[in-house]
C-alpha cells in the first residue's frame, strides 16, 4: 500500500468506528426514549463515509495486485523523470518515473511509473534495474527491486538516440483525464497535449 492508500485506510476506519459506535450509542437510547429514529441518519452517515473511503482502498489495492499477479515481468532500467501535472503536494508537482525496457520480442519500449515522490527525494536513482509488470496496457512496479543489475543491451535502453519513424507504429488514443483523441507511437509514453498528463499505451 501506498502513503495516500494508507491514510485513507485509517481515515476510513476512524469513520467507520465513530459511526459504529454512535450508532450503538443511538440504538440504546432508542430503545429507552421509543423517539430517537431521527437520531441514526448521523451515524449511519459516519458508516456510509467510512466505509467508502475502506471500499475504494481495497479496490485499488485489488487493482494493483492484479497487474502484478497476472501481469508480464519484466527487468526495466529507470531512465528518468517527469512532472506530474495533475495535482500538487505542498505547492510543488510529484515526479513520476520513467523506465526503458525490452519487450518480449526485444523491442524497445518506455513506460511511466507512478512513483510520485517529491523533487530531489529519489528512492529511484537513474541507471539502476526495477522490475515492472505491464497487463493489458497498465504498468506496476516492485519498488523493493530497484538494483543495479547490467542488463543485455542497457547501452541501447540508456542512450538519447533520436527513434527512426519508419519504426515507430502510431496509434491514436483517447486521454483517459480530459478526453480528448490524439495520435501517440505505440509503446512509448506520451504527453497529452491538451492537458500535459502522461500516458502508457
Amino acid at each position: 500500500m501506498t502513503f495516500a492508500q494508507k491514510l485513507l485506510m485509517i481515515i476510513g476506519i476512524i469513520f467507520t468506528s465513530v459511526g459504529a459506535f454512535i450508532l450503538a450509542l443511538t440504538l440504546g437510547l432508542n430503545l429507552l426514549l421509543h423517539d430517537g429514529a431521527l437520531f441514526m441518519i448521523l451515524p449511519i452517515a459516519f458508516l456510509a463515509i467510512g466505509l467508502g473511503f475502506i471500499i475504494g482502498v481495497l479496490i485499488s489495492v485489488r487493482k494493483k495486485s492484479n497487474i502484478r499477479k497476472r501481469g508480464t515481468r519484466y527487468p526495466a532500467k529507470i531512465y528518468g523523470y517527469v512532472k506530474n501535472t495533475s495535482y500538487m503536494i505542498n505547492g510543488s508537482y510529484p515526479m513520476n518515473t520513467v523506465v526503458h525496457y525490452f519487450d518480449n520480442y526485444h523491442i524497445e519500449r518506455e513506460a511511466i511509473l507512478p512513483t510520485s515522490f517529491c523533487q530531489g527525494t529519489s528512492p529511484y536513482p537513474l541507471g539502476m534495474t526495477i522490475d515492472i509488470f505491464e497487463y493489458q496496457g497498465k504498468y506496476e512496479y516492485d519498488p523493493s527491486s530497484v538494483r543495479y543489475e547490467i542488463l543485455p543491451g542497457e547501452q541501447e535502453l540508456m542512450d538519447n538516440k533520436p527513434v527512426d519513424p519508419s519504426q515507430l507504429h502510431m496509434i491514436a488514443v483517447t486521454c483517459p483525464n480530459c478526453g480528448a483523441s490524439y495520435k501517440k507511437a505505440a509503446g512509448y509514453a506520451e504527453k497529452c497535449p491538451y492537458c500535459g498528463s502522461y500516458q502508457n499505451t
